[in-house]
């Protein structure tokens, strides 16, 4: 009676299906290092590390329901936003002209320490708040940290790094204000910067 042995793997096909493992944990880490940089890239993107996007859409937001610019300078600016009910609907008074926008809170965007005092230099941003019959302003919440003025891009017309605020008091650009904010943050051991850019325009014009 003839018995059959079990035949082993040859040296050929333990070299292929080395080769195939091989491709396989190959393709299996691209696919993790490149979902990874796409993750690093998003993350980035979010607060807390992306604290100039977030601090320029807060700040656009509230300047776009401005009904004058009331001061400004290159890292603050101070702005009159119309009397509004409890519906949050601008309140109109009646004058010899017609209606007209009542006067509400003046509020402030400037940078601090982290006092939020208005004197003070650092780089914080904060939002200050002065109600109707109030002297003074009153810091109210601290916007981000980590803004950096000095490494805005440069200006073409001045040499110089771009202000955090300008304004543009003219039908041109329609009352418009232009912000640029740029943060620092450490992601993954690395030192990042992020500039972010808005123009807002006052609809209260």
């Amino acid at each position: 009676m003839r018995t059959h042995r079990r035949r082993g793997f040859t040296l050929a096909e333990l070299l292929v299906a080395m080769g195939v493992i091989g491709i396989l944990a190959y393709g299996t880490s691209m696919i993790y290092f490149s979902v990874l940089n796409i993750y690093n890239r998003q993350i980035w993107r979010f607060p807390p590390y992306d604290a100039a996007t977030a601090a320029v859409q807060r700040v656009s937001n509230e300047l776009r329901g401005a009904m004058l610019i009331e001061d400004h300078g290159p890292n603050y600016i101070v702005f009159l936003l119309p009397l509004q009910d409890a519906n949050h609907e601008n309140i109109l008074t009646l004058g010899e002209d017609g209606y007209y926008l009542s006067p509400g809170d003046r509020v402030a965007f400037y940078l601090s320490d982290e006092t939020g005092a208005l004197d003070a230099e650092g780089h914080c941003l904060w939002k200050a708040v002065k109600h109707p019959g109030e002297t003074s302003f009153t810091p109210r919440i601290k916007i981000a940290d980590n803004i950096h003025p000095e490494l805005n891009p440069v200006d073409p017309a001045t040499g110089q790094p771009r202000p955090l605020f300008k304004y543009w008091p003219d039908e041109v650009r329609l009352w418009g204000v232009e912000v640029w904010m740029t943060s620092t943050a450490v992601v993954h051991g690395q030192a990042r910067t992020q500039t972010a850019h808005s123009e807002a325009y006052l609809r209260n014009k």
